[in-house]
């Protein structure tokens, strides 16, 4: 019992980039299920020195590849509004914006990057049939594209030039540089954050982010399923221990086509309470899905 109390603080104490919440818990889990049943055994030393060893080795390898490599150095966007139409944006006042619909991109979602609308403010001679590119780039280093074409269009209301272009999806959660470009120019930069995949199984996925959810407040989330033609669904919220702290009937609301797929999509209505932030899991009609927090 005393070895697992000194690796319990010693977990405690990790460094910012090395084990994620999740798998903290996850070990300190084995660690008192190990030493319940050891008890029993008489092979407690054994036991602790094995989950010491996995503890090491997840420690390095995390910390490898957790740890930031370098530093964003634009400003993080703002969110502001454009004056002539009222609507909220997300960028640099004044240089660029992006049409806030959905608050926050969510790593590995096309959804939500699908249609957007920017707007360009300077010099219109400086956009007009210019090629752009926007990039975006995260602390490891990692860059992708995520939408290049032309300019073809002036402004719409006060702003100098607008597009309407769709983004790949950020492959990750975290947060990323985007950097605007004309004519291979840098034209404006800022950082913002993107949020953890959506919950998902097999043949269901949250189309809510869990970090979007009040704690304490009953919110209605939607369930989207390719093939499961089903009236209603089962969906319980475990915590990290799985027990089960809310369980709710789903029911179906809609039926369309997955562009991608072109199977059937069917989208489920309900409820979820998030009664405070942790760690959790979502079994949806008999399938859980990974760990993840709110």
């Amino acid at each position: 019992m005393k070895e697992t109390n000194l690796i319990e603080e010693s977990l405690k104490d990790l460094p910012k980039y090395s084990l994620a919440e999740e798998q903290k818990q996850q070990i300190l889990f084995q660690l008192r299920k190990r030493n319940t049943r050891n008890k029993r055994s008489f092979k407690p030393l054994i036991a602790i020195v094995g989950l010491g060893m996995i503890l090491v080795f997840l420690v390095l390898s995390e910390f490898q590849t957790k740890q930031p490599q370098i530093e964003l150095t634009a400003k993080a966007g703002i969110a502001f509004i454009h004056t002539d139409t009222n609507q909220e944006l997300i960028g640099i006042e004044g240089k660029v914006g992006i049409l806030n619909v959905f608050n926050h991109f969510v790593a590995e979602d096309e959804r939500r990057g699908s249609k957007l609308m920017i707007y360009f403010w300077d010099d219109p001679d400086t956009f007009i049939w210019k090629d752009y590119r926007i990039e975006a780039m995260n602390r490891h280093n990692e860059k992708i594209i995520l939408s290049e074409g032309t300019i073809e269009h002036g402004g719409l209301y006060n702003e100098d030039a607008h597009l309407l272009t769709q983004f790949s999806p950020f492959p990750e959660a975290g947060e990323w540089q985007l950097s605007f470009y004309v004519n291979d120019a840098l034209f404006e930069e800022f950082t913002l954050n993107v949020l953890p995949p959506f919950p998902k199984t097999e043949h269901y996925t949250l189309r809510t982010s869990p970090k979007e959810i009040k704690v304490g407040e009953k919110s209605e989330v939607v369930i989207e399923s390719i093939g499961e033609d089903k009236r209603e669904i089962d969906v319980q919220l475990k915590d990290r221990l799985g027990r089960i702290v809310e369980q709710q009937t789903f029911h179906r609301s809609g039926e369309f086509t997955d562009t991608a797929t072109l199977k059937p999509l069917y989208t489920f209505d309900g409820t979820i309470t998030f009664p405070k932030q942790g760690i959790w899991t979502l079994v949806i009609d008999g399938e859980k899905t990974k760990r993840f927090e709110n």
